[in-house]
């Protein structure tokens, strides 16, 4: 249902119909929902609510999962075992193959998976705030609000609980020592990167941003198979949790906030204005 008003009409002659008589056929372009359920800034009362909203339906996303859902749940379990069939290969391969240049850059690349990521972050905050870019704002929201409830939350939780020793101090590849503070499974940097790639990824569609963002995310994922931090089933567990968690809130905050007024543009080919409406 909606309520419709007009409100800025720029008139051509004095014989414009009034704004409520407006035809909504003849609205240009898409509706001005820059923000969908989203506040307009992080640090508002408001984004608080929005976080906590958010915990709360991804914890209990489980519990409203279709068919579809837990099929898709069960393709990345097996791509997960799947992977973990391979992880002493991988990481021998790996192991012997490590040049002292190679592990520098590593290094510091896998940073980007840890503190880096929320330079990138704020990075996207300052530049929406600074040049009025909501799609910057958007992303950097996502990013935020997926790496509370993602690796902060749950990638935690995760850990501690499967307890999986790290490749760099295991006698065997599956020891796991539940809540002994053995924290392989999942990799966390892996999990932080690629929630910050898919946050910017699902704002951004341009190809060549999606190749940077995957790819980047995927290049700390072998960053900390090559450092002798992670198994390949770590990397890939924190790749997948990371990916489909952030894209599962992009898309919640796109969802179109009911207490929000937005507006569109207006033209019948002689007048222009702008209709301003409200769902509810």
């Amino acid at each position: 249902m909606s309520l419709i008003t007009a409100a800025g009409a720029l008139r051509a002659d004095p014989t414009v119909p009034a704004a409520p008589d407006l035809p909504m056929t003849n609205i240009t372009g898409p509706t001005r929902e820059a923000h969908g359920s989203r506040p307009d800034h992080l640090w508002t009362v408001d984004y608080l609510d929005l976080l906590w909203s958010d915990t709360g339906a991804i914890l209990t996303a489980p519990a409203r999962w279709d068919q579809s859902d837990w099929l898709e749940a069960g393709l990345a379990g097996a791509a997960v075992g799947g992977t973990a069939a391979f992880d002493k290969t991988v990481n021998d391969s790996v192991q012997a193959h490590r040049t002292a240049g190679e592990d520098r850059f590593m290094k510091q690349f896998q940073n980007f998976g840890s503190v880096w990521s929320f330079g990138v972050i704020g990075a996207f905050e300052v530049w929406g705030e600074a040049d009025g870019d909501v799609t910057a704002k958007n992303a950097a929201m996502d990013a935020l609000t997926a790496s509370i409830i993602g690796p902060g939350l749950i990638g935690t939780g995760l850990k501690e609980a499967v307890g999986r020793v790290r490749s760099n101090s295991a006698t065997r590849t599956f020891v796991f020592k539940p809540f002994s503070g053995n924290q392989s499974f999942p990799s966390g940097h892996t999990f932080q990167a690629f929630t910050v790639a898919t946050a910017i990824a699902e704002s951004y569609h341009a190809w060549w941003v999606q190749v940077l963002c995957y790819g980047s995310a995927g290049l700390v994922g072998y960053a900390r198979i090559e450092q002798n931090a992670h198994y390949a089933s770590d990397v890939m567990a924190g790749a997948l949790l990371g990916w489909s968690i952030t894209r599962g809130i992009a898309r919640r905050h796109d969802a179109p906030n009911p207490k929000r007024i937005n507006w569109a543009p207006y033209t019948d080919g002689t007048h222009v204005g702008i209709v301003i409406f409200k769902s509810y």
